[in-house]
């Protein structure tokens, strides 16, 4: 489990270093949160408190939304790193903006 959870978290970082290249994404604070607490105990965090990942709504809007976090742990290689209810709830805020 233990190394899925680093490939997530190196995919997620990967994305938002490309979103901050390509679209101006300033994620600081959310990658300073995974640094230090992990992805899987962050994204729980962010779904608890029913927020979305930072620029999400910015992705959304240039057509990006793949470089979100919620669309990379909807990806099936990761669904055991979270409750079906997490994952829906991925599902749920991508479909909201159209991506599938």
């Amino acid at each position: 489990m233990i190394a899925l959870e680093k490939k997530l978290q190196q995919e997620v970082i990967r994305n938002c270093e490309l979103a901050e290249k390509e679209y101006g994404c300033k994620m600081t604070r959310f990658l300073q949160t995974i640094e230090r607490f992990g992805i899987v105990r962050t994204a729980q965090e962010i779904f608890r408190k029913g927020r979305t990942s930072d620029c999400f709504n910015k992705l959304a809007e240039a057509g990006h939304l793949e470089l979100t976090m919620e669309a990379t742990i909807v990806k099936g290689e990761y669904a055991e790193l979270f409750t079906d209810e997490q994952v829906n709830y991925c599902y749920e805020l991508l479909c909201e903006k159209g991506y599938y």
